[in-house]
């Protein structure tokens, strides 16, 4: 008893010392407070400023081109990067990084891409796509999701909702096109498109069933790199130095101050065994290597939303576990893919679901209905994911581009004639 009476007198003795000393910390508390919602506000008011366009893409009839050329357009989109805004920047205007969404829409069996972006780089979009697609057609389309009513989940429809997220750490890339390209020949028609899965099951929609999918992407720097780096060495063999702790240093510090003939005799220095690459297995070169190429190309900061919304007599639980079969093919190796971030999913088990044999506890359905409303809110602003992921232009590539003849899904739109330049000699 007498250790727990010192522990309550040692808390309430420091409870009267914050009480009798607040004047000295909660002014900066509040000053952080303040600063904190301020770069907030300034944030927000920086967004809502944005002007967007939303633009409609319909494939060209013959795409007969690897989705590398798309990857030339992420490349070139990655053009908007600024850099890291300065301070002032930040704290007077809220300025941000601009960012992209990439869209594949799946309504009533018919499937459409969009890309929204700033107003100020549409011009930039459209060239870059008429660059590497010059048969496509784009046009400014009406906001799609304001079809649906304004707030969901209601008495009419329901909805399933998933941010995705990576299995492992932002270095470790996924399966991208090049190995589809591989497995399965360069010629158009044998070649195994990674979309075409999606296709399929986007194809398949009924009457009042909705798949949406929306790729954020904001373009970054080479910060991320120095985490990715650490993998590499991980990978090659290399030890990673170990860093002193607190007491080690506190250690280190008083034998410096030591008259020399007490100090601490000095420590032999290890020799460094320089990581041997011949050494590893053929499965670690690969890995390596394909880390590496990540590591080579220009990134993004990305988020990935998958909506399934249905009338509630036509809702097929089903219909989310097709769509994400997609990205079960892009994982090879021990390399990365995709899984739902279960912090954000739509069907939570609420509280103590333990304790009960249904594996569904107390506020599971309150916390389903949150959790519906704020996905598809988020989705229709666009607003950026609760945790990104690092994609580089090779990845953004394969999962955003415009699907080859290869693909036969029924109903998917393409231009329905080739243009062709006017006849010279036609009178203005």
């Amino acid at each position: 008893m007498g250790d727990y009476s010192f522990i309550f007198q040692t808390l309430f003795r420091g409870i009267g010392i914050a009480i009798a000393y607040w004047w000295t910390y909660l002014p900066l508390l509040l000053a952080f407070v303040l600063y904190e919602l301020w770069m907030r506000y300034k944030a927000e008011e920086f967004v809502i400023n944005i002007t967007w366009s939303l633009l409609e893409i319909k494939p060209p009839p013959d795409v007969q081109k690897s989705p590398k050329i798309a990857e030339n357009i992420f490349s070139a989109l990655h053009s908007a990067y600024a850099g890291v805004a300065k301070f002032r920047e930040r704290f007077f205007k809220g300025k941000l990084q601009f960012w992209y969404s990439f869209e594949i829409v799946g309504e009533n069996g018919q499937i459409k891409f969009y890309i929204r972006t700033p107003q100020d780089l549409r011009n930039v979009v459209e060239a870059q796509i008429f660059a590497q697609y010059p048969e496509a057609e784009i046009s400014v389309a009406s906001d799609y999701v304001e079809e649906l009513p304004r707030s969901l989940p209601n008495d009419e429809y329901d909805l399933f909702g998933a941010e995705l997220i990576f299995t492992k750490e932002d270095a470790y890339p996924i399966k991208t096109y090049p190995f589809f390209e591989e497995e399965s020949g360069k010629d158009e028609f044998k070649r195994t498109d990674p979309l075409a899965p999606l296709m399929e099951s986007l194809s398949t929609l009924g009457p009042g069933e909705h798949i949406w999918l929306q790729l954020l992407a904001r373009p970054t720097g080479g910060d991320w790199a120095k985490d990715a780096q650490a993998i590499v060495d991980k990978l090659a063999g290399k030890k990673a130095e170990a860093k002193a702790n607190v007491i080690q240093k506190v250690v280190d510090g008083i034998n410096a101050l030591l008259p020399l003939g007490q100090a601490a005799p000095e420590k032999k220095e290890e020799k460094k065994e320089e990581p041997n690459v011949q050494k590893l297995t053929p499965g670690q070169r690969f890995l390596l290597e394909q880390v590496e190429n990540k590591i080579a190309k220009l990134a993004f900061k990305c988020g990935y939303r998958l909506l399934y919304i249905a009338k509630k007599d036509v809702f097929n639980k089903t219909r989310p576990t097709g769509v994400t079969g997609m990205f079960k093919q892009m994982y090879s190796n021990n390399m990365n893919t995709f899984k739902p971030n279960l912090d954000t999913g739509t069907a939570p088990k609420g509280f103590l679901n333990w304790m009960f044999p249904s594996d569904k506890g107390f506020f599971a359905d309150q916390q389903a209905y949150e959790r519906k409303w704020k996905i598809y809110r988020k989705y229709k602003d666009r607003e950026f994911a609760d945790k990104v992921t690092i994609l580089n232009t090779e990845e953004l590539a394969t999962l955003f581009h415009m699907p080859g003849l290869n693909v036969k899904a029924p109903l998917f739109p393409r231009v329905e004639a080739k243009k062709s330049q006017p006849p010279m000699g036609l009178p203005r």
